[in-house]
């Protein structure tokens, strides 16, 4: 809970991310939605330590206070819910269709960690028989995401890292490095 006094912390409507595709393969559209769960009230929280108008440390604490869990999941009954940890958000949350051709949309993100670095990776993950399974990892940089804009963007691609060039997704394995084709391995 924000504290009181001059040490109050100011809060600020979370975003919550979402994106729309055929993630279990039944041909169907599905959403995915981004949830921030608070263990300590077992309330699914709209509101968190704003990072613009509070200390990033009060932030830290404030998110660990409420015990935070940032997940993600499908809009369908009985389907895998993916945990992501104690976290601010997400950067972003992009369907990257179906890359590996199985007949399900892949989905990319970067976590908004709790933490002190500016170093992050982006993590692919796909459906596999009901499970999420993370298909590819690669590192980035969070200055990726900085913006200067009133209100935040909501991000299609992570530009240098993540992008889509002439119809193909493309990334980058390391820093310095050219960006190569993005091909995923189907599920095991």
């Amino acid at each position: 809970m924000p504290k009181t006094g001059a040490n109050k912390i100011k809060l600020h409507k979370l975003e919550k991310l979402f994106v729309v595709g055929d993630f279990d393969g039944d041909r169907r559209k599905d959403t995915i939605f981004q949830h921030n769960y608070s263990r300590l009230t077992k309330t699914e929280m709209d509101s968190s330590a704003d990072p613009f108008q509070n200390e990033w440390d009060s932030v830290v604490k404030w998110g660990f206070d409420q015990d935070a869990d940032l997940y993600l999941a499908l809009n369908k009954n009985k389907q895998d819910t993916l945990h992501l940890g104690t976290a601010q958000g997400l950067y972003c949350l992009i369907n990257i269709g179906d890359n590996n051709d199985d007949g399900k949309d892949e989905i990319a993100f970067v976590i908004d960690y709790l933490d002190f670095s500016r170093v992050n990776s982006c993590k692919i993950y796909s459906l596999c028989n009901g499970k999420w399974v993370l298909l590819k990892q690669f590192g980035l940089h969070e200055g990726s995401f900085d913006f200067t804009s009133d209100k935040a963007p909501i991000f299609d691609e992570i530009k240098g890292y993540l992008e889509k060039q002439n119809g193909k997704w493309v990334y980058k394995q390391k820093e310095p490095g050219k960006m190569l084709t993005l091909k995923l391995a189907r599920c095991k």
